[in-house]
């Protein structure tokens, strides 16, 4: 039997251009950098590695965004060297994690009781990386505040994508796997 075929990254970039695109336009999200962005995320999401891509000082990799705000708040302590980029990396991710868990997952994220928190949590990273953004990276400081000021509207969003437009059953072969796979979590 031969291995399975294995998504690649443009492949499945393009593969959620034709769920996300469609469903943030019934939605009436228009703004084609915010759903690039959110497209870009979920392809790159899709691997676990990025997923849970940021680490701790001893190399271990964060799972929560609790987490992830206290290895942002060490980035403060005297014996580390603060970076102003693994700043904004941080914040950016706490962001990513937020939007992706809450509206691909956003039945789990409730039945924890942490719809509320997400939702917070995602809003202010993206709006503190917005505003650290517009000291040096310009065009993206906009996108980053677009992502902010319309964190529930898009997690809502992506949810909605998922329930009307990732349906396993109408995607086959290895996209239709990839589908039962976030079904399944």
């Amino acid at each position: 039997m031969p291995p399975e075929k294995i998504v690649s990254p443009p492949d499945l970039r393009a593969f959620f251009a034709r769920l996300v695109l469609p469903g943030f336009a019934e939605l009436g999200i228009a703004d084609r950098a915010v759903s690039d962005y959110v497209i870009d995320l979920l392809a790159r999401f899709a691997r676990t590695d990025q997923l849970y891509r940021i680490r701790d000082a001893r190399g271990q990799q964060i799972e929560t965004i609790a987490e992830m705000l206290v290895e942002l708040a060490r980035q403060h302590e005297p014996e580390r060297r603060w970076s102003f980029d693994r700043a904004v990396e941080i914040r950016r991710h706490v962001g990513d994690y937020a939007l992706f868990s809450s509206g691909l997952f956003r039945a789990w994220v409730e039945w924890q009781g942490l719809g509320d928190y997400y939702c917070e949590q995602g809003r202010a990273a993206y709006a503190a990386a917005a505003e650290m953004a517009q000291l040096s990276y310009g065009e993206e400081a906009r996108l980053l505040r677009a992502l902010g000021e319309g964190f529930e509207h898009l997690a809502g969003a992506l949810d909605y994508v998922r329930k009307v437009h990732m349906r396993p059953e109408s995607h086959g072969g290895e996209y239709g796997a990839v589908l039962r796979e976030i079904e399944a979590l």
